[in-house]
């Protein structure tokens, strides 16, 4: 009866002993998740460095000959890519319509959607940046485009931002402008890494 009552008394003790080892495994526990959070947002901030590198000798190599090394287009040879999108290139697209962009946005964009003055008026404000009053005929653009420029997926692209998809689908279809022609032959050249890390280099030299 006596070793009985000992027994058991050190069976709860170990018991008791293994819980408290628990508890404080489990703070253990939440002390490394919350480390390894913080040196997963300082890895992410060294990739977003990182893919700023790649991206900016991406397009040195790639696409500097034409651009330009400082991304303005050389004098207008080809796009500016400190901007968006010109004005002069959005009035030739509500004039004659586009479908360059056929893997991401396979419909295209009609042409003579609004109206003359409307499209001068459309055209200042999406040159701009969006950044001023709307005019009235956005709304037509907006049914495409969202109301936020931002684009929809399969419907129209972006034109607000070089967002990745937009890049993505130049660089593999090409682009026939008012300024000119891009080649489609760079996607093949590039891996997916140098894509988006382009996409990145370009929307931060953006203004």
């Amino acid at each position: 009866m006596k070793y009985f009552l000992v027994g058991g008394f050190g069976l709860l003790v170990l018991v008791l002993v293994s819980k408290v080892f628990v508890v404080l495994g489990l703070i253990n526990l939440e002390t490394f998740s919350s480390e390894a959070r913080i040196k997963q947002t300082k890895v992410e901030q060294i990739n977003e460095k990182k893919l700023q590198t790649i991206g900016k000798q991406t397009y040195e190599v790639f696409c500097s000959s034409c651009h330009g090394m400082d991304g303005k287009g050389n004098n207008g040879k080809a796009h500016n890519h400190t901007k968006r999108i010109a004005k002069k290139t959005v009035l030739d697209i509500i004039k004659n319509g586009s479908n360059n962009f056929k893997t991401i946005y396979p419909s295209g964009m009609p042409s003579g959607l609004v109206n003359e003055m409307e499209a001068q008026e459309v055209a200042t404000y999406v040159a701009n940046g969006m950044k001023t009053k709307k005019p009235k005929a956005w709304s037509v653009c907006a049914s495409c485009h969202d109301e936020s420029g931002e684009g929809i997926l399969y419907v129209a692209p972006n034109i607000k931002y070089y967002s990745d998809e937009l890049v993505l689908t130049v660089l593999k279809n090409g682009k026939k402008g008012v300024i000119g022609t891009m080649p489609d032959s760079f996607a093949d050249k590039l891996s997916e890494i140098q894509i988006k890390a382009l996409a990145n280099y370009i929307r931060s030299i953006q203004k």
